[in-house]
C-alpha cells in the first residue's frame, strides 16, 4: 500500500511538471542581434565619432582613448587641452574595458582580449588577439530583469546586443 500511495503521488507531481506551458500571447520582448563571427571580431579604424555612451578614459602622451560602451575607442588629442581635436575611432564590437601599456591598447572584442599597436595611431593595428579570455564577458540574455526574451540561438552568430520588439509566446525569461 506504501508503495502504490508513493507510486500515486510520483505520478501526480510528474503529471503536474509535465504539462505544457500555457501561452502568453504576445508581448513586448527581447529579441537577440547576432553579429557572424568575422563581422564580431572586426576592428577598424574611422573617422571620429559622436560620443553617446562614454565609459573608461586613459591617457597615452598626447592622446586620451576614450571606450564608447560596446561600440569602440575614441582617441582625442589633447597636445592643447584648451582645444582638443578628435582624431579618429576604432571600432571594437562589444568594447567595455581599456588600458595602456607602453604603445599598447589592450581592450575586450566581445570575450577575446585584444591588443593594438598604437605606434602610429593614423595606422593601428591589431598586435595580438587571445581568444575567451573573458568567457565571462558576453550576451547570452538581456542584462534587463524581469523581461520575456527569444532564447539565443549561438549556430546564428555571436549576441552582440538585444532589441526590443513585439514577440509571440516567448520561451525564456528572466
Amino acid at each position: 500500500m506504501k508503495y502504490i500511495s508513493i507510486s500515486v503521488v510520483c505520478a501526480l507531481l510528474f503529471g503536474a511538471c509535465a504539462k505544457k506551458r500555457p501561452s502568453i500571447g504576445i508581448v513586448d520582448g527581447y529579441v537577440p542581434i547576432y553579429a557572424s563571427v568575422a563581422a564580431s571580431e572586426s576592428i577598424t579604424q574611422m573617422a571620429p565619432q559622436t560620443i553617446v555612451e562614454g565609459g573608461k578614459i586613459a591617457k597615452l602622451g598626447r592622446y586620451i582613448f576614450q571606450v564608447e560602451n560596446n561600440k569602440g575607442i575614441h582617441i582625442t588629442d589633447v597636445n592643447n587641452p584648451a582645444t582638443p581635436i578628435k582624431k579618429g575611432f576604432i571600432s571594437i564590437p562589444m568594447c567595455q574595458e581599456l588600458t595602456l601599456k607602453g604603445n599598447y591598447l589592450y581592450s575586450n572584442n566581445l570575450s577575446d582580449l585584444v591588443v593594438l599597436n598604437l605606434t602610429d595611431v593614423n595606422a593601428i593595428t591589431v598586435s595580438s588577439r587571445i581568444k575567451n579570455a573573458f568567457p565571462e564577458i558576453s550576451l547570452p540574455t538581456p542584462i534587463q530583469t524581469n523581461v520575456y526574451f527569444e532564447c539565443a540561438d549561438l549556430s546564428k552568430g555571436a549576441v552582440i546586443g538585444w532589441e526590443l520588439k513585439k514577440i509571440d509566446n516567448p520561451s525564456c525569461r528572466k
